[in-house]
């Protein structure tokens, strides 16, 4: 079976420079599309390329258009079959628009040669390509929806990436309380550094893990936690608008049930621009007015001068710089100990 050629509307796109290799077979892609609808499918355009797939427009003869999305190896069988259940979940359950699932394979015995989902195409372009063109009041509006997500969210990519789906002995949940979540999170990583960092690297932050593990005790507690169905990787680059009006969430392969405070937070986008301050406000204001608790949580998760906070962001945000690790754990030691 030879790799098929792709076919990029733009060829210069950092997702075309850095595609992942891999063997697959558009032509069965296209077979099966036609298959499914009862029509032939005509073109397949690659869209765009993320952390867990290749993603193509699949054309119709009578002009309608669907996705393909073509996984990575990584974390075979589970990826898929998560994304397509949790969506499902979020269609049945909330009021989030996610993309309807037409067909889908998990496993590789197909004519793709790859675990695929083919999916309804939804209208508008990704918010990460349109924010920037909005004035203050379009963004606004936007953040209102979002809102709207956030509190309806029923939102895990920091225990299989990169490798780490192979490691065997580490505790992947589910989790009974945030303590047990946090440890397995940074226990995780000290796994993952003894079985893929050279000598030298394991010195340097095998230890930095395990002075994090050591503050733990010491921020939680608690054991009535709540836990809630999180998309993961809730972030511009996955909402789909078309206009200012927000036409659905997609990219849910990194779901999984979080500790409610790694939902209560800042959308990360609007802390990336001139209007940062001005955004921060209006969402902390409509936030509270809808949700006292949300923002008491978020508030509460960064007390002792952000420590708690800092241990979070470490667990939750695992691939975060390493310098910004080294400013998390300094920031603890200095307040929080």
């Amino acid at each position: 079976m030879s790799k098929q050629e792709e076919i990029d509307d733009d060829k210069s796109s950092e997702s075309s420079r850095n595609s992942v290799e891999m063997e697959y077979n558009l032509e069965g892609l296209k077979k099966i599309a036609s298959k499914v609808f009862g029509k032939s499918c005509i073109s397949v355009n690659k869209l765009g390329e993320g952390g867990f797939h290749k993603v193509f427009i699949l054309k119709m003869e009578d002009d309608s258009e669907y996705i393909g999305k073509i996984a990575f190896p990584e974390c075979p069988y589970w990826k898929t079959e998560s994304e397509v259940a949790v969506m499902k979940y979020i269609k049945e359950r909330t009021s989030i628009k996610v993309p309807e699932v037409y067909h889908y394979d998990s496993s590789k015995e197909n004519l793709v040669g790859q675990e695929y989902i083919i999916m309804e195409k939804l209208p508008g372009i990704a918010l990460s390509k349109a924010w920037d063109n909005y004035d203050i009041n379009q963004k606004k509006e936007v953040l209102l929806q979002v809102i709207e997500i956030q509190l309806d969210q029923a939102i895990e990519i920091a225990f299989f990436n990169e490798k780490r789906f192979e490691l065997k002995n580490i505790n992947r949940g589910p989790f009974d309380n945030t303590y047990d979540y946090i440890f397995a999170a940074i226990d995780k990583e000290i796994v993952y550094s003894k079985k893929y960092f050279n000598e030298e690297e394991q010195e340097k932050w095998i230890p930095i893990y395990e002075e994090f593990l050591s503050f733990l005790p010491k921020y939680f507690k608690n054991n009535n936690d709540i836990f809630v169905l999180t998309h993961g990787d809730f972030y511009h680059t996955n909402i789909i608008v078309d206009g200012t009006k927000i036409t659905g969430i997609v990219d849910w392969e990194c779901s999984g049930s979080y500790p409610i405070e790694c939902s209560c937070n800042y959308p990360c986008w609007i802390l990336e621009n001139p209007d940062d301050h001005l955004l921060k406000d209006f969402w902390t204001e409509e936030m509270r007015n809808r949700d006292p608790e949300f923002i008491r949580i978020m508030y509460d998760m960064y007390d002792t001068n952000g420590s708690k906070g800092e241990i979070y962001d470490f667990a939750f945000l695992y691939y975060a710089e390493r310098g910004g690790i080294l400013n998390s754990l300094e920031s603890i030691r200095k307040n929080g100990s």
